[in-house]
């Protein structure tokens, strides 16, 4: 290996990426994909029926049940781009946004403890103290245990792909080549994968699980669950699976 200065190659950049990212989007959309089907599915049951199971007491709640939808979508455009690594941080967050809707409505008093966190470094240290996903999620095992269950794994998952900066999670993506004619070792980091690698389907795979997690969380906000509720959770968890099936079927 010849020592020396690096040499950083970063192609395109921004116009590089954002027209590979396009291109995957195009060729998962033009196959069809079972997998963006029932994204798709998740997508109309956040639009049209997530809210009729929801009747938030505070304000705050419902604006946060909104944002996880927001970040769920950000996700799901990470996802569909090929880039696997920048969906886990926006899941995560999705996830927590929802959970803390969860504890406002199982706890009101605490829209104020959030509302006020920036008001004074005891408001911020209270808010911190008040608003953890474990906290958030303790009260929600009796409602959902497999729900509350896949809720903890995805949260405490995502830190390995992505959502934390960690050694799996960063060179996951990293690829050597010791054997460059030049006497140089070449180290590639891979950010967008095309549609078809198992990369890319991992991250639409993950929208799907944090996804019906925060479906579940918010739906299940309320006193009580109507067998309606539970028919419709039962469907959208039957489409995800079928969905990871089919891929698996056809691998």
């Amino acid at each position: 290996m010849k020592e020396g200065k690096a040499r950083v190659e970063l192609g395109d950049g921004l116009v590089q990426y954002m027209a590979a990212a396009e291109e995957t989007v195009h060729e998962l959309r033009a196959a069809d994909s079972p997998l963006l089907k029932a994204l798709l599915q998740y997508d109309a049951y956040f639009r049209r029926d997530v809210w009729d199971h929801v009747s938030p007491t505070s304000a705050f709640a419902f604006v946060l049940f909104l944002n996880a939808y927001q970040m769920f979508l950000g996700a799901a455009r990470m996802a569909l781009s090929g880039h696997p690594a920048a969906v886990f941080p926006l899941l995560r967050t999705a996830l927590e946004s929802a959970s803390y809707g969860y504890l406002m409505e199982q706890q009101p008093a605490l829209s104020e403890v959030w509302g006020n966190r920036h008001r004074s470094e005891a408001d911020k240290k209270a808010c911190r103290n008040a608003f953890t996903f474990d906290k958030a999620i303790k009260g929600f095992a009796h409602k959902a245990p497999d729900i509350g269950r896949l809720a903890k794994e995805a949260y405490e998952g995502a830190i390995d792909y992505g959502a934390h900066p960690n050694l799996k999670g960063v060179f996951g993506h990293v690829s050597i080549n010791e054997d460059r004619p030049d006497g140089m070792v070449a180290v590639t980091y891979t950010s967008l994968y095309g549609s078809g690698h198992h990369e890319t389907i991992r991250g639409i795979c993950a929208c799907l699980d944090f996804g019906f997690a925060i479906i579940g969380i918010i739906t299940l906000s309320g006193p009580t669950a109507t067998g309606k509720l539970q028919n419709e959770l039962q469907a959208l968890n039957d489409a995800k699976e079928a969905a990871i099936a089919a891929y698996q079927s056809a691998r």
